[in-house]
């Protein structure tokens, strides 16, 4: 190992002290010990595995981490240049560049500081990914649920294989995880009057998600305006009602207009919103050809030459992205690899969230569609682009932690446990009364 290396265990060791004291900080005394123990033990592995991919077998990494190798053979390159006082930093013209400069920024100061090793940016993804297990027991105590229910989520967040793998890469992906994790929460919490404590959180969870994936920033945004227009307290009466209905009518055409802006000024004039609805068919094609193979693609092909024929097929499309790759079709080594998780996914995971969300829904409502409402301009915007299994694994790890929440209602709800009742911290009906 390089002294760069054994920098980055250092900073690994570092963020799980910072990982165990979030958790004995913020986690109700009863679960605190097991939450942090979760915590630490989902930590632990990712950093194992972060050890055994560049240490021990770096071919582990050239098989699944072919953007975080670009990018940590572009922050080498970088590093290099200022090295030699040849950098020429320029501001950014459009908030596309700015997220590219950042997230490159973040990879270059770390190899510049510490040495070269595609450990060091990895120490940091994994700690802030791994906090998302604390904020999924806190969202689950805010809206009321059982500890037993609080703690079967936290251990789908913690240990789904695919959630971990790609934290364990130097990628968007696990920091804008994070970010909608921890901007759910706070949105929760501020719409409950909390402390400005979680207003700030809210701010810089919205920060990070616009930096790190500006499209899903402005979709998370955007779910928080159709959840605060959901829940805003208006006249009961057909006022209210029209009054209602109009923000909403507002707020669709002014977030796609956004959208669109950005994605033009990420990809060219040519690729507004007809580009992102009707070339499914091209995303399939080129995903295929980009991993060498055709056994990564769904195998229900899907295109659509209209919005029209794309609403028709989203409720498939959100399954496909939510339940990709079917285990049922031969296929890559990679796709062979998911079979075990997708099996668990479809026979214990899914029964689970159904159930969940039926208590959810019979309980709680109003919880339930903030939650949903929260994502849903997120999940919509992937169902619609996203046409490769490979693709929507890594996507759906954006925000399948949030989701599992309901798979750990339904758990508590199957398991029947014979803790005796515990007080949520705000007074709002159970989502089961199993405890």
């Amino acid at each position: 190992m390089s002294v760069a290396d054994l920098w980055a265990l250092t900073l690994m060791a570092g963020g799980g002290l910072f990982v165990w004291w979030l958790a004995n900080r913020l986690v109700e005394r009863p679960d605190r010990g097991f939450v942090a123990r979760v915590a630490i033990a989902s930590f632990v592995l990712r950093c194992g595995w972060s050890v055994f991919q560049h240490v021990i077998y770096p071919s582990a990494w050239r098989l699944v981490a072919a953007d975080a190798m670009a990018r940590y053979g572009w922050g080498r390159q970088e590093a290099a240049l200022w090295r030699e006082g040849l950098a020429q930093p320029a501001l950014p013209a459009t908030l596309a560049e700015a997220h590219s400069r950042a997230i490159n920024l973040f990879t270059t100061s770390m190899i510049y500081v510490f040495g070269e090793s595609a450990m060091l940016p990895e120490a940091i993804t994994i700690t802030l990914n791994v906090t998302i297990v604390i904020a999924i027991y806190l969202i689950c105590r805010h809206i009321g649920t059982t500890r037993g229910s609080a703690r079967a989520a936290v251990v789908f967040a913690a240990f789904l294989p695919s959630l971990m793998l790609w934290s364990t890469q130097n990628l968007k992906d696990p920091v804008t995880g994070a970010a909608i994790a921890w901007g759910t929460l706070a949105y929760m919490k501020v719409g409950e009057r909390a402390h400005g404590g979680y207003l700030l959180l809210l701010v810089v969870a919205n920060f990070l998600a616009l930096v790190y994936r500006p499209y899903v920033g402005i979709l998370f945004l955007a779910g928080q305006g159709l959840a605060w227009a959901s829940t805003v307290k208006l006249p009961q009466n057909a006022l209210g009602t029209v009054t209602r209905i109009a923000m909403f009518a507002i707020m669709t055409p002014l977030v796609l207009y956004i959208g669109t802006q950005e994605m033009q000024h990420t990809y060219g004039e040519d690729f507004g919103l007809e580009w992102a609805v009707d070339q499914y068919e091209s995303f399939r094609q080129s995903g295929m050809a980009r991993e060498g193979h055709h056994g990564s693609h769904y195998a229900i092909p899907l295109t659509a030459s209209t919005p029209a024929q794309a609403i028709l097929q989203l409720p498939i499309r959100v399954l496909l992205l939510l339940l990709s790759p079917i285990p049922l079709f031969p296929g890559s080594t990679i796709r062979l690899m998911m079979y075990p998780e997708m099996w668990f996914m479809y026979l214990y995971i899914v029964p689970r969230f159904v159930g969940g969300f039926r208590e959810a829904w019979r309980k709680n409502r109003l919880a339930l569609v903030t939650i949903l409402l929260l994502l849903a301009p997120v999940i919509v915007s992937y169902a619609l682009k996203t046409s490769v299994s490979g693709e929507a694994v890594r996507m759906r790890s954006q925000f399948m932690a949030v989701l599992l929440i309901f798979a750990g209602i339904g758990h508590g709800l199957r398991s029947q446990s014979a803790e005796e009742p515990q007080p949520a911290p705000r007074e709002v009906p159970r989502l089961h009364s199993a405890d």
